[in-house]
């Protein structure tokens, strides 16, 4: 990841902006995105990244945030309430850099950081929370802040989840060719876009998680080495694939991985939970076998959701575009590119400003959505029943 602020200043005009933030589920940091956001009639956008970085999390902290997933109440409100000082810190950083003042900032973008995410199951409905109080950074920053953005998805009976799907259609769509867009972050999840009409079609977006990514892969780095990730896909590159550990491993997920979208996945589902039951099944199966062997189950299953979910009716699809940390591991892109080697596809990178930045890009404009009180998910990605304004609005 690119750990320093980087972008241009804004050359002026009246094209509001604004600041996304992601904190994914791997806990390693928090992304920082300056977008300029303009509409382009109907629903069309542009985004351009003025600015951004990532702000890495030391290891007190992601030590922190693991007891919070696992249930430790205090550290859950205690972190609600902390995280934003830490997160006003970067976007002043981000803006300085940029020469922007913060009431020049329309709105931050924050998703907050995911503490529990439970997809629906067995009757019982998704249940979802972020944790990082809106209110709190809107006060430190001095800037309107849209925040708990999964809520209203919820609330009406979705997942909450992917809610990527908007942003990838405004920022990759495309009037010629259909596209698939493949986010590796700590999940996996891909958004297949329709060409892009006068009006676009949101409803003819397929989106869905479609298995693990970094969250797999880190979790047995992290078995040895509490600070160990796949960096660079060191690890994984020294390792080969353990047919038997991968047979397990997709036999333990293959009801998930075979159910239709919309669906979605959390830690319970490809965090560090299976990862344990994994490595206590297969004790002699060595670290650098076990990383390879969830490269290779990421890709694997990447190919599987294109022939079950994907695929059928869209012969004409020939793009994948990656985004997602995932991109910096070579032995996690090769492996996918072996995946569909077999197939008339182009599997591409997004531009460099995108491929960490991607999620923080997308949280900016589903803000600059719920300012303009326009829907930010889209129903069949997240299974709710109809289109809904996303976020809270807090002012400073």
């Amino acid at each position: 990841m690119d750990e320093g602020a980087s972008g241009s200043t804004p050359t002026g005009g009246n094209v509001p902006l604004y600041v996304g933030l992601m904190s994914g589920m791997s806990r390693d940091g928090v992304d920082v995105a300056l977008v300029a956001v303009a509409d382009r009639g109907g629903d069309a956008r542009t985004a351009e990244v003025l600015a951004g970085t990532t702000v890495p999390y030391d290891a007190a902290l992601r030590a922190r945030l693991a007891r919070a997933v696992e249930g430790d109440l205090a550290e859950v409100a205690t972190l609600h309430y902390e995280l934003p000082a830490l997160w006003a810190r970067a976007v002043a950083d981000v803006l300085a850099a940029a020469g922007v003042q913060a009431e020049d900032v329309a709105a931050i973008g924050s998703h907050g950081q995911t503490v529990f995410h439970r997809p629906r199951q067995d009757g019982h409905p998704a249940v979802t929370l972020q944790i990082g109080h809106g209110e709190a950074l809107a006060v430190a920053t001095g800037i309107p802040v849209v925040s708990d953005f999964r809520a209203r998805d919820v609330i009406v009976g979705g997942e909450g989840a992917p809610l990527v799907p908007l942003a990838d259609l405004l920022l990759f769509g495309d009037a010629d060719e259909e596209r698939a867009c493949w986010n590796l972050g700590s999940i996996a999840n891909v958004s297949v876009l329709p060409r892009v009409g006068p009006a676009t079609a949101r409803r003819a977006v397929l989106a869905f998680d479609t298995g693990p990514a970094n969250t797999l892969i880190d979790a047995f780095a992290r078995a040895v080495d509490p600070d160990a990730i796949d960096r660079d896909g060191e690890i994984s590159a020294r390792g080969r694939v353990d047919d038997d550990l991968l047979l397990d491993l997709w036999s333990r997920r293959a009801a998930w991985l075979r159910q239709a979208p919309p669906k979605s996945a959390g830690y319970a589902t490809w965090g560090p939970a299976l990862a344990d039951e994994l490595a206590s099944a297969h004790p002699d199966v060595s670290l650098e076998d076990r990383v390879r062997t969830a490269v290779e189950a990421t890709a694997r299953m990447m190919r599987d959701a294109w022939e079950w979910h994907v695929r059928p009716g869209r012969e004409e699809l020939r793009r994948i575009l990656l985004s997602g940390g995932g991109c910096h591991n070579p032995t996690l892109v090769s492996a996918i590119r072996d995946a569909f080697a077999d197939l008339d596809l182009e599997v591409e990178t997004v531009s460099p400003e995108l491929i960490d930045l991607k999620e923080a890009v997308a949280f900016a404009l589903l803000a600059h959505e719920a300012l303009h009180d326009r829907p930010g998910n889209i129903p069949a990605a997240t299974g709710a029943p109809r289109d809904m304004r996303l976020g809270t609005v807090h002012r400073p």
